[in-house]
């Protein structure tokens, strides 16, 4: 071990890497958590996206819980104030760590793929573009993991650099940190395209301003996390520098965190509003699969969707004129958007006229009626 200066030897990023993993962690497991009790508990439902989100908590947990060890055995300190095994134990941990932060920040987004397809039921095309762009980042992160660990021949060289005298091989830095500069903007692009798009299909709706900027906000948070993705991209080159990796890389360590775990929140607010009506008061926990939402008088089932696909309305009826629509969407329903649309149908009674002489014959002369039908469109 060389000999450094007090000061030099102070310098210490562990107990910031420990404060953003653990209020972050802490927030994203209190989170989770939460979502599964409703969608256990209060709705009984539970889906895929529920099972995705949750794997995708037991690696940011397993995230948190590797590096608070590492952040104990010296990471986030020079590296040249540890000895030669603490250092290759740090280092060791630090990749495994990189992998685990790389799978929870991939697995969320499959999450709201899924989220997205419960809430909008969204056409072929758009389910398609979903799934697509969070399985190819999904596969791309895989493939980064792979990347990592294939740099040095044998693998073993990445922690253990003395091997690099012996005759061990590694590649350039330069094809790890391109690469993952890649899967970095592949990330941010999926994060982005999945905020833009509910929001644009609830902007189109018809409902009060608060509710609706309420739900692009909570649907929308992917932006944060788009932004986190550029900004640990930025971070990347410092997997370059292996003279004094313990200390340079412990910024991307915690940008990769916050990147995980962004995700995570922005797949699970949009869903604890059945919760917060139950702590509110308005809901009691007895709460059914099938519970009504009230709004104007009408009720819809948990099941009725609002999707972009034209509704079914009937308009071949030459009786039937459809002079006005007007629609309210109801979506802080947990796991469904609804919406009711007004339409109001003109129609005119039949009235019979007999004259003496003539046969019976049937006109439109009447009274003018109007109803008023709510429907429900799936």
């Amino acid at each position: 071990m060389t000999t450094v200066s007090s000061d030099y030897e102070s310098q210490n990023k562990g107990p910031r890497i420990l404060a953003v993993f653990w209020i972050l962690t802490g927030l994203a497991t209190v989170a989770v958590s939460a979502r599964l009790f409703i969608r256990m508990k209060i709705l009984r439902n539970p889906g895929a996206d529920d099972w995705l989100v949750a794997v995708s908590m037991v690696f940011s947990l397993s995230y948190a819980v590797l590096s608070t060890v590492n952040v104990a055995l010296g990471f986030g300190q020079h590296s040249d104030t540890m000895t030669n095994h603490r250092l290759q134990l740090v280092l060791l941990l630090n990749n495994i760590g990189f992998a685990l932060g790389i799978v929870a920040f991939a697995i969320p987004k499959l999450a709201v793929a899924a989220l997205l397809n419960r809430f909008l039921n969204p056409t072929a095309l758009h389910r398609a573009i979903f799934w697509g762009l969070t399985g190819f980042v999904a596969l791309v992160s895989f493939i980064c993991i792979v990347v990592l660990f294939t740099s040095c021949s044998p693998a073993r060289a990445l922690w253990d650099t003395s091997l690099l005298a012996e005759g061990a091989k590694c590649r350039t830095a330069t094809v790890l940190v391109s690469y993952a500069t890649f899967t970095g903007a592949a990330s941010a692009f999926t994060d982005l395209y999945l905020a833009i798009y509910p929001t644009i299909i609830l902007l189109k709706l018809h409902m009060v301003l608060w509710k609706k900027l309420a739900l692009c906000g909570a649907l929308g948070l992917g932006v944060v996390a788009c932004a986190m993705a550029i900004i640990k991209c930025m971070q990347l080159p410092e997997l370059g520098d292996l003279s004094d990796a313990t200390y340079t890389t412990a910024d991307l360590v915690i940008w990769t965190c916050i990147e995980s775990n962004v995700v995570i929140l922005a797949s699970c607010i949009p869903t604890l509003q059945p919760l917060i009506e139950v702590i509110l008061g308005k809901r009691t926990l007895r709460s059914t699969k099938g519970y009504q939402y009230k709004e104007d008088g009408s009720h819809l089932r948990e099941s009725t969707k609002w999707t972009s696909k034209p509704s079914g309305i009937r308009k071949d009826d030459p009786d039937l004129t459809i002079t006005g629509v007007g629609s309210q969407e109801s979506i802080l329903q947990m796991g469904q958007i609804r919406r009711t649309d007004n339409v109001t149908v003109e129609y005119e009674r039949p009235s019979e006229h007999t004259d003496e002489g003539q046969e019976s014959s049937t006109s439109w002369e009447g009274a003018r009626t109007t109803d008023t039908a709510i429907l429900a469109t799936k």
